[in-house]
């Protein structure tokens, strides 16, 4: 009997595991191992990923090797090996490969002290009782207490699932014993394929099956082992320091190690939500949730990283029962009895509430701290993104802020002076190492006067080769590109571009798609891009265009910037410099247009000095939102620095808030009095104000802000148009990504602006000052728009300054005329489509196939042609798979002990030869 024991425990350690070694040493990586480590070493594997994989590719053969060396001669100490150590860290590899996701305190603590629990007790079948060194002796008797724990613990979760797998196993067994058919199936197969896919083939049944037998019998072995191996350390311990001794050992570890079990389990979201329903509608209950703000952040994280934290919320972890019920006949109480306890056991890995939490959390996040969650959060669910395998669309969302993905291998900037006034032209070539199409986008600033006036793709570094621009209702052109983006996803894609502005002086590009890497050229995909446009000089530079935001694009200080005066070197946070040094002594001069539509645009230098401001009735808005706590220094600063000119000038404040706090104050508000709480758009402040006003009546309306969060701008979002020039303060020195368009829409229609120094928006307030015939005063220049007669139309005095005047021209129609009737949007649509310009009512596109052009003249027929949605840049996340909640799709975990390691490097040879790493389905 004891010899068929040794063979059997023998058998078991080296059947397997030469199995195991044939099938992937010898089968299959010499197919695809050059792929694989390509893979982990290009990142196409993301990290995580990488440890795994390694793993399971190590442990079986380092056992091997150890069971050769040191227990050959000990069938049984192969068991030890085999169920202690070696199947342990298999499950506990292939679980993290394809099951576990992001780790949380209580499934880190768990895992933790199963891999503790498994190194203790190797060093234990290896070395055996520390008896001649007291210290290690006593740690020795605390890790093997924890080594018991573990190993009831993990036994009890398994006996869960092998029962019932038991049962269907020789269920399956036995019924395909008795219907006699399936070996017909398999001598068809084995003749009919060549003689390595047999070989291989059967192998991998075998090791198949072999997995599943062993699998049943893991919690005894693993219990027994774990329990024998504490138990053989209590006795040499007890004999040599007291029983008692070691049995107190045991049981404050024991309870220790409950107790963090507890501990480790409260998950944030639980508080976040009660502190938060409903939204508290006083001061006091908000000083309350501002004062655990840490809290209430980490808990709406975790709720809207449930899925890749958690393998179930607890109420959908009910797949155990439904298995139970169909297989032993049970009642839904003795189902549910079951299922409660299995819950129980895996509560660290449950997520405590529902699957809905996530949508609620980033609604909450966005009330209270004016910030979309995925902006806010974007480097914890990054990392929680990369620890699962996910599908990712190209989009570049706000989770690719600043996200190294497309290469800015070269930038040129080139300059064509025209006495006061230059052609700038930007060329920048992209490169995309990743196995997929990417998308690019930037959101940057130009002066208020300068106008884009050219957008041309292409891949070859031939002007006369690359694709050219059309110039589309802001609204058409948006929604073909997003269509295009779209169908890029699905099919494959074609190179639009999409330049948009957004702001008085912002402007978005994106760019889709930077096609992947090729890899029968080992090259990197490709694209190339000129963007031109004219300004006029500042501090005797030209200006260039000032980053806001970028994603998926980055640069290092390999990147080539050429400047007409040679290289330069920018770090990575600097996309472009301020400016190009103009070559000669720049004199402004009077500049005029002549237009068809019967106007002349003048462009004249400012000249003298201009008055301080005097005589004026001022409003003051101040946002009270959560953001602006980061600006409450450069507030105070600020509210200091207007006071000042209240001495001639009369100033009223006005604070905009939460629902119950927007009031107007008789004097200048101490920043330290107020409350920064929840989120406030412009146009909520702007709709605060108008109900505060009541009859009086301003020469300016100055709203105090920050940088803002134009992503959570409401389409619909009704704008009160101002009855006084509006003027939008942004504190931080930063201006914001974009404007609603009702917003953009009022700030320009009221002759107002955007400014971030209190000195600048003054200036600009006094100088504005002017006739009804100006249409902006700016950059050194009064640019005034006055009818002309019929005859006069024809005469344009200087064509190659007419892109600069149409969009002084498109700004005065702007304000005179009423924008919300769609023939006065064609009509200066009209305008820049003939100075082939971009507008805040007109964007540029670059198409490069007649379907893409039939599309746009679908999108410019329709009455939306001009309606352009608020891009709120957000990523739809997939959801993975819940595994204990749909018994139909989930996966025993006999078969993932079994074919785990097949199923590693099978997922790794399908994804090297598709070459994708999709991550986030973005939306």
């Amino acid at each position: 009997m004891k010899t068929a024991i040794h063979l059997l425990c023998a058998g078991i350690f080296w059947i397997w595991n030469l199995c195991f070694l044939l099938l992937i040493y010898f089968g299959l990586l010499p197919l695809s191992g050059f792929e694989v480590v390509r893979a982990m070493v290009d990142g196409t594997i993301p990290f995580p990923f990488v440890v795994s994989l390694v793993g399971i590719l190590v442990v079986p053969p380092v056992c091997t090797g150890l069971g050769f060396w040191r227990l050959r001669r000990h069938p049984v100490l192969l068991m030890r090996l085999f169920y202690g150590i070696e199947a342990p860290l298999l499950g506990l590899l292939l679980l993290r490969l394809f099951v576990l996701r992001e780790t949380t305190p209580g499934s880190a603590f768990v895992l933790a002290a199963f891999g503790f629990a498994i190194a203790t007790f190797a060093l234990e079948l290896f070395f055996g009782y520390a008896a001649y060194q007291k210290p290690l002796a006593w740690f020795q008797m605390a890790t093997h207490s924890l080594v018991l724990m573990v190993g009831l613990y993990v036994g009890g979760i398994l006996l869960f699932y092998t029962v019932p797998a038991l049962c269907v196993f020789l269920y399956t067994f036995v019924t395909s014993l008795l219907q006699g058919d399936w070996w017909r199936d398999v001598f068809r197969a084995m003749t009919g394929s060549p003689w390595h896919s047999v070989l291989w083939g059967t192998m991998s049944l075998f090791l198949f099956g072999f997995s599943c037998t062993l699998f049943v019998a893991m919690p005894y072995g693993l219990v027994n082992l774990y329990t024998r191996s504490w138990g053989r350390i209590l006795t040499a311990f007890g004999r040599q320091h007291g029983w008692r001794q070691g049995g107190l050992v045991t049981g404050g570890v024991a309870i220790a190690t409950l107790l963090l079990f507890i501990q480790t389990q409260a998950q944030p979201q639980v508080k976040a939500f009660q502190l938060l329903d409903p939204l508290p509608q006083t001061e006091v209950a908000r000083q309350a949730v501002l004062a655990q703000s840490e809290t209430v952040r980490q808990g709406l994280t975790n709720a809207y990283l449930q899925s890749y934290r958690y393998l179930s919320p607890w109420p959908e972890s009910n797949a155990l029962a439904s298995w139970y019920q169909s297989l032993f006949n049970l009642s839904l109480d003795q189902a549910r009895f079951w299922q409660n306890w299995h819950n129980r056991f895996l509560s660290p890995f449950l997520y405590q509430g529902q699957r809905s939490d996530d949508g609620k959390a980033a609604q909450l996040y966005a009330q209270v701290f004016d910030q979309p969650i995925q902006k806010a959060e974007r480097q914890p669910i990054q990392q929680a993104l990369q620890s699962t395998v996910n599908r990712e669309e190209t989009k570049a969302g706000l989770l690719n802020i600043n996200q190294e993905i497309v290469y800015l291998a070269q930038q040129q900037v080139s300059v064509q002076e025209q006495g006061d006034w230059a052609e700038v032209t930007l060329f920048e070539r992209y490169e995309n190492n990743t196995p997929q199409d990417q998308e690019i986008f930037y959101s940057f600033s130009l002066p208020e006067s300068a106008v884009i006036t050219g957008l041309w793709l292409g891949d070859d570094l031939q002007p006369q080769t690359r694709y050219p621009f059309v110039v589309s209702p802001r609204g058409a052109a948006q929604k073909v590109y997003n269509e295009e983006v779209e169908r890029g996803q699905r099919q494959a894609p074609t190179d639009p571009a999409l330049l948009e502005q957004v702001g008085p002086q912002q402007y978005r590009l994106r760019v889709f798609p930077i096609p992947p890497r090729n890899t029968v050229e080992g090259r990197p995909g490709r694209t190339d891009l000129w963007l031109t446009y004219k300004a006029l000089p500042q501090n005797d530079q030209w200006p260039l265009p000032q980053l806001t935001e970028k994603r998926s694009i980055y640069w290092d200080r390999k990147t080539a910037h050429l400047r007409p005066q040679g290289t330069t070197k920018l770090d990575q946070d600097t996309w472009l410099e301020a400016g190009i040094p103009v070559a000669a002594s720049v004199q402004p001069r009077r500049h005029q247009a002549v237009f068809p539509e019967g106007y002349r645009v003048i462009a004249e230098p400012l000249s003298g000095t201009t008055a301080p401001l005097q005589g004026q009735r001022l409003a003051l808005v101040m946002d009270t939102s959560y953001s602006m706590q980061a600006q409450s220094k450069r507030l105070a600063k600020t509210v200091q620095e207007l006071e000042r000119i209240g001495n001639n000038n009369t100033l009223d404040w006005y604070v905009a808030g939460a629902e119950d706090t927007p009031q107007r104050l008789d004097k200048a508000p101490n920043p330290k009095d107020l409350l920064f709480f929840g989120s406030l758009q412009l146009s909520e402040m702007l709709k605060q104000f108008e109900h505060l006003q009541e009859s009086r009546s301003y020469d300016a309306i100055i709203l105090v802000t920050d940088e803002g969060s134009y992503e959570l701008a409401n389409n619909e979002a009704e704008v009160p148009p101002p009855d006084a020039p509006l003027w939008v303060l942004h504190l931080g020195g930063h201006l914001p990504s974009a404007y609603q368009d009702a917003v953009l829409q009022a700030i320009q229609a009221s002759r107002g602006g955007v400014a971030t120094e209190v000195s600048e928006l003054l200036q600009r307030l006094a100088m504005n000052r002017q006739d009804s015939r100006v249409a902006s005063v700016a950059d050194g220049y009064v640019w005034r728009v006055e009818p002309v007669s019929a005859d006069q139309s024809t005469d344009v005095s200087a064509p190659d300054f007419i892109a600069l005047a149409a969009r002084q021209l498109i700004l005065k129609l702007g304000r005179d005329g009423d924008m919300g009737q769609l023939e006065q949007l064609d009509r200066v649509h009209a305008i820049a489509k003939r100075s082939q310009i971009v507008t805040p009512y007109s964007s540029m596109l670059v198409l490069v196939d007649a379907r893409q052009r039939e599309a746009l003249r679908q999108a410019e027929a329709s009455a939306d042609r001009f309606k352009r949605q608020v891009e709120t840049g957000n990523d739809t996340l997939t959801q993975p798979a819940n595994l204990l909640n749909d018994p139909a799709s989930a996966p025993e975990p006999g078969v993932l002990l079994g074919l785990g390691g097949l199923a590693a490097v099978l997922w790794l040879q399908r994804r090297s030869q598709n070459r994708k790493m999709p991550w986030i389905n973005r939306g």
